[in-house]
């Protein structure tokens, strides 16, 4: 959604989402000394992502006729990742599978969950839109926002870590930065009518504290990085209200 006003100051904002079908994780742990006594590999089946994106800004018309647009602009980003994770089985790790078993074997029957992680990031952004008419239907669109704050709140929990207690087990949170990268090719259908495809790119990272809850043990968390990138698709229709 976009909205301009006659002194082309402007509001943008989008919701989306989506979910994981597939994929794998790797739980790996240490002991004081960076000594992994544990490292499994896990199937993911379930869970997906949320994200909001609110802006507002001010157009500048620096091309000749209105043919290219900056837009200085300062915003809000929510971005949510949670994760389902089934059955473990052992890697090798650096106490002889002591604690899991040998590498390749079965510690976990596949069909048990055994963790779900849940990242959620909340971000101020600062950023410029770039809007170029490259031919008489055909326009560009690009922004490029940098993160100068993002907080991250993230709850692990594993289900059968009964040491650990009741789930979440563990929280991790803490503020750093990142940056948003985003393109899109529009096509004017009719005067009102638009389609548009483009790709992107999310990247966040911050230090900060792990919380083992059940013993309010906690426990320095020295990098947490979160990427995303995707393509996606459009389709609007233009107000002509002034």
């Amino acid at each position: 959604m976009s909205v301009r006003n006659e002194t082309d100051t402007f509001f943008k904002g989008f919701v989306g989402g989506g979910w994981l079908g597939g994929g794998s994780l790797d739980d790996e742990d240490f002991f004081a000394g960076q000594v992994k006594f544990s490292d499994t590999y896990s199937e993911i089946d379930g869970e997906g992502s949320v994200y909001v994106t609110l802006d507002v800004g001010q157009d500048f018309e620096v091309g000749y006729g209105g043919n290219l647009v900056i837009s200085p602009f300062v915003g809000f980003n929510y971005w949510q990742e949670s994760i389902d994770a089934y059955g473990a089985r052992c890697n090798k790790d650096q106490v002889g599978g002591a604690f899991c078993g040998p590498p390749g074997s079965t510690a976990v029957p596949f069909g048990t969950k055994v963790i779900n992680n849940k990242s959620m990031w909340s971000s101020l952004r600062l950023g410029t839109e770039v809007t170029a008419r490259l031919f008489d239907r055909v326009t560009f669109r690009g922004d490029a926002a940098i993160l100068p704050a993002a907080y991250l709140l993230n709850d692990d929990s594993h289900y059968l870590r009964s040491d650990l207690g009741p789930t979440p087990n563990i929280e991790d949170s803490g503020t750093g930065w990142g940056y948003q990268l985003e393109g899109e090719l529009k096509i004017d259908v009719d005067d009102n009518w638009t389609v548009g495809a483009g790709v992107r790119y999310w990247y966040a990272e911050t230090g900060g504290i792990s919380e083992f809850i059940e013993s309010r043990t906690e426990v320095d968390l020295e990098d947490f990085t979160s990427e995303r990138f995707g393509v996606f698709g459009n389709v609007s229709y233009r107000f002509s209200t002034f």
